[in-house]
């Protein structure tokens, strides 16, 4: 289904270097989240592996209601094109320090969480936010994560 799907990588930051597999790694992430969501038009997906810096700068854009603001996600107008994941590695980082997670945890579940929110799913309250973790918690546990329970 998401075969059809091409992830277009860009990493402006020079703050923390990325592992190698890592951009493999988010383009299966988001081929995992839209065939889990049964999404099968043909269309792009642009990535930016930030810093907490450029997030930042795409803060007056930002459309989800995010609570931990690793990834930003913009749906676009374009056609052909679902939208722009802004990816902070650095906040990634910190976050898999907090969680004792390795940081490939951290990528897959920004990279998921992301394409959920351009497909227009957020937490807008308790039960869409616990809705929605269940459902990124089985995506992630199909690709053979172990999902972070309780956040």
């Amino acid at each position: 289904m998401a075969s059809n799907l091409k992830v277009i990588i860009t990493n402006p930051q020079t703050v923390i270097k990325i592992p190698s597999g890592t951009r493999m790694l988010v383009r299966r992430s988001c081929h995992a989240a839209l065939e889990y969501e049964q999404y099968d038009r043909r269309i792009d997906v642009n990535v930016v592996f930030a810093d907490n810096r450029i997030l930042h700068s795409y803060d007056d854009q930002r459309v989800s209601n995010i609570e931990a603001p690793e990834v930003i996600a913009l749906p676009s107008e374009e056609e052909g094109c679902l939208g722009t994941l802004i990816i902070s590695v650095e906040r990634v980082t910190e976050l898999t320090k907090v969680y004792n997670r390795p940081f490939e945890m951290g990528i897959v579940f920004a990279s998921v969480h992301g394409i959920l929110n351009l497909l227009g799913q957020y937490y807008t309250d308790q039960e869409t936010k616990e809705a929605q973790m269940r459902k990124e918690a089985r995506i992630l546990t199909d690709m053979g994560f172990s999902p972070i329970v309780g956040i």
